[in-house]
């Protein structure tokens, strides 16, 4: 049996929100995006437990925007197929049994409405085949039955459900223990234990005190106090079951409770586990939050391997990259909040070929799976921007992990499957893209990833492909044109030319501070190849001696924290991916403070410079004991003497998010007034 696909619409955040499934689900997003919440719609329809839930219902849990337009009401449709191999399951829905091809499959919808007593409710129906006009039918007991709802929340109790009474996990599975066989026996070995007890002199002692103390307030002082290991009676004997665990043949069983908690948690998962395989009717769906819970990498795989080889539907909801590193790229489902409303997004598997698919996965297995929870993607040549990019987004004044930025190697410039899993019909996460120009020189491939990508078609890739005068300059226009961002020659040269020749070239010294022998060997090729010590020689030499790409990269972010420049093509990189992860900027009372954020405060400084306000800035920030632009800024574009710099500063702003071929939030910025 199989979950096909889940429809929910109007409930709470998840406005209109359609995923298909295959195998084991991975849900993956955001806080608050509505993983919870599609997990809460599943068990008001499935679990048959759920009562108090669907009792626990309200206006409230409609979505907003549906209730502003009259839509008083929530549903929750689910298609559930492969029936065909479980003729005892099929058979429970009977005429409702719907085709596609050779698949058989149901429909069940639960839907909460205001009835004609103006009452709301909660009804669970099997609707009819698309095709025939029959009346839905109410979900019956043996229908819940033959596809019961299995599920683990992450605020999960372990120490409680592992208790053998209330509705707990092992409460439930000893429901179906018949232990008649045994039970003379273990009553005997208790009512022994008891006796045994009751032998310590110091055990009778105090035994016989408080019955003395007792016997005064019973009515008859016939009773007997008795300390005892436990009950003999039947219930009790089953209430008393608790789960141990014995890690080693000679060792000794210790309650699970008095393990940690990632034991804990791995025991309940098992419990669950056993009670989908031991079930002696239907096919049950389970849905886990969080396996990951206090557990470490190693277990988190091992778990979700285990997860992943069962035969019944699975659905995890996770934040863990160690789970998701191992998923397959077409059973992940990513939920993205905007403008308030939950959108899903997943793989096309008619729109992505079986080879972008497998260095997909081959990237999540090299431990990049962080990139399916970021909100955008900045892809950069190699490991000198990778080491680099961090520093230069903190000089910027904004945070990677805040606005949910991944920076990506593009592995000697294979990276179109990355673009295309991320384009607006896939995975939909923006990707920025920046590389060296010294690659266009030479080869067309960079145009053949753009056209692999799907950003530029055969004719455009093509008109790079001639060995003619001017080539590089094609190129690089027609990426410029798909918004990509182009270092000068290399990093190196880059960095060099920006505020960091000093920093290269002492890099350079101690690579091998005992023989100098680098820094000889730059002598000599600067003579040689009639260079001077400048960002173009200094380049040209660390090309021929590769191996000192990453101390310089590694020199270079040290750095940045005392040069505080970054080149502008990274800094647009940066700028654009900040832009992107965040939809823009908002033109109202926190617009300067999210320019800083998002790296425009150099823009603002400049823009007040160029008013000749620069001095009264100073003495504002002096007034005021402000030492961070990122504050000062702000602050001082907003006081009344400073009101005129507001449309001023707004419109650079504007500017400089053009510059970052953002041209959409520009004109956006521009027409918006405070």
């Amino acid at each position: 049996m199989k979950l096909r696909s889940v429809h929910i619409r109007n409930f709470r955040n998840l406005k209109d929100v359609y995923v298909v499934f295959s195998g084991i689900g991975v849900i993956v997003g955001e806080n608050d995006s509505g993983k919870t919440n599609f997990l809460h719609a599943l068990r008001l329809v499935l679990d048959p437990q759920a009562i108090r839930l669907r009792l626990d219902l309200s206006e409230t849990d409609i979505n907003d925007d549906a209730r502003v337009a009259g839509e008083l009401w929530f549903s929750v449709t689910m298609e559930i197929g492969d029936l065909q191999r479980h003729p005892d399951v099929e058979t429970c829905f009977k005429e409702r049994i719907d085709i596609d091809e050779n698949e058989t499959f149901v429909t069940i919808e639960g839907k909460y409405e205001r009835g004609e007593d103006g009452v709301y409710s909660f009804t669970n129906v099997v609707k009819p085949p698309a095709e025939r006009h029959n009346d839905p039918i109410p979900m019956k007991p043996r229908m819940f039955r033959a596809i019961p709802f299995h599920y683990l929340s992450a605020l999960r109790d372990s120490e409680r459900d592992m208790r053998a009474t209330g509705r707990s996990a092992l409460a439930q599975l000893l429901d179906d223990v018949d232990f008649s066989d045994v039970e003379e026996d273990v009553r005997g070995y208790l009512h022994s234990a008891n006796v045994a007890l009751g032998a310590s002199a110091d055990v009778n002692e105090l035994a016989q005190g408080i019955t003395s103390h007792m016997t005064q307030l019973l009515p008859g002082g016939q009773s007997q106090v008795k300390l005892t290991v436990s009950d003999e009676d039947s219930l009790a004997i089953k209430r008393g079951i608790r789960l141990g665990l014995q890690k080693f043949t000679d060792g000794s069983v210790v309650d699970i409770s008095r393990h940690g908690t990632g034991i804990q948690n791995i025991a309940l998962i098992a419990l669950f586990r056993h009670r989908v395989e031991a079930g002696s009717f239907g096919i049950p769906i389970l849905a886990i939050e969080e396996p990951e819970a206090h557990l470490h990498p190693h277990a988190q795989r091992n778990l979700f391997r285990d997860l992943a080889e069962m035969v019944v539907p699975v659905i995890v909801t996770t934040h863990s990259p160690e789970i998701v590193k191992h998923a397959d790229p077409l059973r992940l489902v990513l939920f993205r909040t905007i403008e308030g409303a939950t959108h899903p997004f997943q793989l096309d598997p008619t729109k992505i070929s079986d080879d972008d698919l497998k260095f997909l996965a081959q990237l999540m297995r090299g431990g990049r799976s962080e990139l399916f929870f970021a909100r955008a993607l900045i892809i950069v040549e190699g490991q000198s921007e990778v080491l680099a990019f961090p520093e230069f987004v903190n000089a910027l004044g904004c945070d990677l992990d805040r606005d949910g930025i991944s920076v990506v190697n593009a592995e000697c410039n294979n990276f179109a499957f990355i673009l295309k899993s991320c384009s607006s019909s896939q995975f939909s996460i923006p990707a920025v893209v920046t590389y060296d120009t010294d690659g266009l020189k030479d080869t067309n491939n960079l145009l053949k990833e753009a056209y692999r990508a799907g950003l530029i078609d055969r004719e455009t890739r093509d008109a790079g492909s001639n060995n003619t005068d001017g080539i590089v300059t094609i190129r690089r226009e027609i990426l410029d044109s798909v918004g990509w961002f182009a270092a000068e020659d290399c990093f190196e040269e880059e960095v060099c030319k920006h505020g960091y020749l000093d920093v290269v070239l002492q890099a350079i010294i101690n690579n091998d501070p005992d023989h100098h022998s680098d820094h000889r060997a730059l002598e000599n090729f600067l003579r040689d190849e009639g260079h001077t010590a400048d960002h173009q020689g200094v380049s040209a030499f660390i090309k021929k001696r590769a191996t000192l790409k990453v101390p310089v990269a590694r020199a270079v972010a040290s750095a940045v924290k005392d040069v505080m420049r970054v080149p502008p093509c990274y800094a647009n990189t940066i700028r654009k991916a900040v832009l992107q992860s965040q939809g823009g900027l908002r033109v109202d009372q926190n617009f300067e403070k999210q320019a800083c954020q998002s790296g425009f405060l150099d823009v603002l400084l400049n823009a007040i410079r160029e008013q000749g306000a620069f001095d009264q800035y100073k003495a504002f920030c002096a007034e005021h004991e402000i030492v961070r632009n990122e504050v000062g800024v702000p602050g001082f574009i907003a006081t009344e003497t400073s009101q005129t710099l507001r449309p001023i500063t707004k419109l650079a702003v504007a500017d400089a998010v053009a510059e970052c071929r953002c041209t959409d939030y520009a004109d956006e910025i521009r027409r918006t007034d405070f």
